[in-house]
């Protein structure tokens, strides 16, 4: 079974994004061979109240081959109740953050206490380094992140299972220190578009465990990522990993 970790559905507030419904996402999924994912809600980074979108969502993939992953802000009141929420109604498997658009601090107080929360339930917790190109943001713009404060971050959770979304090759070689030391760290594959044998340069760095294969469609073409493993100079069998069975560290216990 091939699996993406990092599909959204939902409306984008930049520009207009003409395959993102559920059809959509089974229609580019089965021509690749994936057979299910992670799905988080696009209306839910930018509504006042995330947990609007998430119930969106659930209508959407319940009773489906998705699996939800809830998006939190910390700095907005009431997320652990989302939380509990999340589980109860939507058999949330993971929380999905966005310190790209939500201006709290990733080493502050109240990611601390979601990281705690996460942890008890174990849930994994999705960082999205990025959304798309920064440059393509004009209504508002994405907040970088340092490397800094995502190294500070790995280095004081050691218990929490942490999935970094759309991070650049030379940002996993800066990291590659604190991902090593960590047991729980894995990335994506959507922001590898640095450079040429990406894929290949990238498994001289970490272990291909900590790699897992996703897309971050609609926004990325699906078909850019997956072509960067199936052209991989790789065997074959660890592009199956990559694309399968890697997965299966984000499944609930």
């Amino acid at each position: 079974m091939y699996t993406d970790v990092n599909v959204l559905l939902g409306q984008w507030p930049f520009r207009k994004i003409y395959k993102n419904t559920l059809e959509d996402l089974r229609k580019v999924h089965s021509d690749n061979r994936i057979t299910g994912g992670y799905a988080a809600s696009l209306n839910s980074v930018f509504y006042n109240d995330p947990f609007e979108g998430d119930e969106e969502l659930h209508e959407q993939i319940k009773g489906t081959e998705y699996k939800h992953i809830l998006t939190v802000n910390p700095d907005l009141p009431g997320w652990e109740r989302d939380i509990e929420e999340g589980i109860r109604r939507f058999d949330i498997h993971g929380v999905r953050v966005y310190p790209c658009y939500h201006p709290f601090d990733l080493n502050g107080e109240a990611m601390s206490r979601l990281s705690e929360v996460l942890i008890k339930h174990d849930l994994p917790l999705f960082i999205s380094k990025r959304m798309e190109d920064e440059r393509l943001d004009y209504l508002l713009q994405q907040l970088p992140l340092a490397v800094d404060k995502l190294q500070q971050f790995i280095v004081s959770k050691p218990n929490l299972k942490i999935v970094l979304l759309t991070v650049r090759i030379g940002e996993i070689e800066t990291m590659k220190d604190e991902i090593l030391a960590h047991p729980h760290v894995y990335m994506d594959t959507s922001g590898l578009k640095d450079r040429v044998f990406v894929i290949e340069d990238l498994l001289k760095t970490i272990p291909v465990e900590r790699v897992l294969y996703g897309s971050n469609h609609p926004l990325f073409t699906l078909k850019s990522s997956f072509l960067l493993v199936e052209m991989a100079a790789i065997e074959q069998s660890i592009k199956e990993q990559i694309w399968g069975s890697n997965a299966d560290v984000l499944k609930r216990k």
